[in-house]
C-alpha cells in the first residue's frame, strides 16, 4: 500500500480520528486518558492544524472534554456542537450549539470552515453523514493500544457493509509491551 499525500485544505467534510486498535476512539464515559505513550509522523498535527477551518462534533464528546480545543490548543477556529438541547449547553468562546439536521450542520461548518476542511469528531455524527454520502474522506490514526470498551469508531448493528477505497488492506503488527 502507499504511503498517502499529506492533507490538503479542500473544503472536504473529513471523519478524523485517532483510534484504538481494536475500534474505538474514546474510551469508556468517552475517557481520552488512553491517548499517550505513542508518536505520530513529524508534521502530523501540523498537517491538520493547517488544513481544518472548522470542528463538527457531538454533545456526549463536548460535555466530556470541558472546552478542550482541537490539538491541544494549537488549532483556533470555529467548533460546532450537535446537540438536541442547546438551551443548556455551557457557553464556550468560539463553540456554537446546534440543533438542526446532521446536512445543515455540515452545510454550515463548511461555510465557516471558509474553503478549508471541516473535521467531524464524533461518531455517531460521522455515522449519520456516511450513511448521507456526506463524507469525503475518513482519516484514522491507529493507536498501539487494546482498550476493549468505549465508544466504536463504527457501531451499526444489522447494518450493511460499508466499502470504501482504496480497496487494499493495511498490514499492522505489534507486539505486547511488556510492563
Amino acid at each position: 500500500m502507499t504511503d498517502f499525500a499529506p492533507q490538503t485544505a479542500t473544503g472536504k467534510v473529513l471523519w478524523h480520528f485517532a483510534m484504538s486498535l481494536d475500534g474505538f476512539v474514546a474510551g469508556p464515559d468517552h475517557s481520552m486518558d488512553w491517548m499517550t505513550g505513542f508518536t505520530v509522523r513529524p508534521g502530523l498535527h501540523q498537517e491538520y492544524i493547517s488544513t481544518t477551518g472548522a470542528v463538527l462534533g457531538g454533545r456526549d464528546g463536548w460535555d466530556v472534554i470541558d472546552d478542550a480545543r482541537p490539538y491541544g490548543g494549537a488549532w483556533q477556529g470555529p467548533i460546532f456542537v450537535l446537540t438536541h438541547h442547546p438551551e443548556d449547553a455551557e457557553p464556550a468562546p468560539g463553540v456554537t450549539f446546534l440543533n438542526c439536521d446532521v446536512a445543515e450542520a455540515v452545510r454550515i461548518g463548511l461555510e465557516a470552515a471558509g474553503g478549508k476542511n471541516l473535521e467531524v469528531f464524533s461518531p455517531t455524527i460521522g455515522r449519520q453523514l456516511l450513511a448521507r454520502n456526506l463524507i469525503d474522506e475518513i482519516d484514522l490514526h491507529i493507536v498501539p493500544v487494546l482498550l476493549g470498551d468505549g465508544i466504536r469508531l463504527y457501531d451499526n448493528p444489522g447494518g450493511v457493509p460499508i466499502r470504501l477505497e482504496p480497496a487494499a488492506a493495511v498490514n499492522v503488527r505489534y507486539r505486547p509491551a511488556t510492563p
